[in-house]
């Protein structure tokens, strides 16, 4: 099982330099996140620049890395047109960051809803179908995060969309902390989504007084040796991508290469117990 780190954690680091230094931790693989705020952000990571980070990244052994953009697509002030075009323009920086002719991996949400779920899944199952068909063109695949706060936030709910959407290129993002902070078990959340995930994220975290807080993989009350066990018995061949919350790297004086030392040590050596 592969461990890999995304750069949703880096927004300040040069993206050349990150590989280099994710690679010296141990890392198997980088995840890129390109929203606005990121130098691989799609309208200014030129066509040179692709180029080469594709060869860097090449050259250091990884697979051709999963794009992340926390696009919102079905969102309650969704603007389609724009959607479509964030969503085009981060497919094809996914294609040109990789060599090999599978679709690429596009990690993204779909925001919070105007109702709720039950009010809003048919919607928003059809809207998803139409940015799947986007994703196809593009030969990129979506994979879609339920997430804490949204009215995705389930794995009965993201099962569900599966069936409704139905569509190859609109798949899920398996990130187990937004259940497990719910206090749902990972072998139920495993059981309904796994056979749908093309990317995972790994977290910790718990709620505090009724809000949030998450924690960096294996600092909190995730026995990550039991996951990586699980998730191998329920056949989730992907690499397991650590995510930094930003509710750490949005701190005051966050170091990220400590942080993503601490992540890999942690998962390391929980995927030695686990074998």
């Amino acid at each position: 099982m592969r461990i890999a780190y995304s750069t949703y954690a880096l927004q300040g680091v040069d993206p050349f330099d990150a590989v280099v230094q994710v690679k010296e931790i141990g890392y198997d693989g980088l995840e890129i996140n390109c929203g606005a705020a990121w130098p691989t952000a799609p309208e200014r990571f030129g066509p040179g620049q692709r180029a080469r980070l594709r060869d860097v990244l090449q050259g250091a052994g990884f697979p051709p890395p999963p794009v992340m953009n926390l696009i919102g697509l079905c969102a309650e002030a969704e603007q389609p047109a724009a959607k479509s075009e964030q969503l085009r323009q981060t497919c094809r920086l996914a294609r040109d960051l990789s060599w090999q002719d599978c679709p690429s991996v596009v990690t993204t949400t779909l925001g919070p809803q105007a109702g709720s779920w039950d009010e809003s899944k048919d919607a928003v199952a059809s809207r998803l179908r139409g940015y799947g068909e986007l994703a196809a063109q593009e030969n990129s695949v979506l994979a879609v995060e339920p997430h804490i706060g949204q009215e995705l936030d389930t794995p009965e709910k993201a099962n569900w969309l599966m069936q409704a959407v139905d569509h190859p290129h609109v798949r899920l993002n398996f990130d187990f902390s937004h259940f497990l902070v719910q206090g749902i078990e990972l072998a139920h959340s495993l059981e309904l989504t796994a056979r749908y995930a093309v990317h995972a994220h790994i977290k910790d975290g718990r709620m505090v007084d009724g809000e949030v807080r998450f924690a960096l993989p294996g600092d909190d009350r995730l026995d990550l040796a039991a996951y990586f066990r699980a998730v191998r018995a329920a056949g989730l061949d992907v690499p397991i991508t650590a995510e930094v919350s930003g509710q750490i790297w949005g701190r005051p004086g966050y170091d990220p290469w400590p942080v993503a030392r601490r992540c890999f040590a942690n998962l390391a050596a929980a995927h030695r117990a686990a074998n």
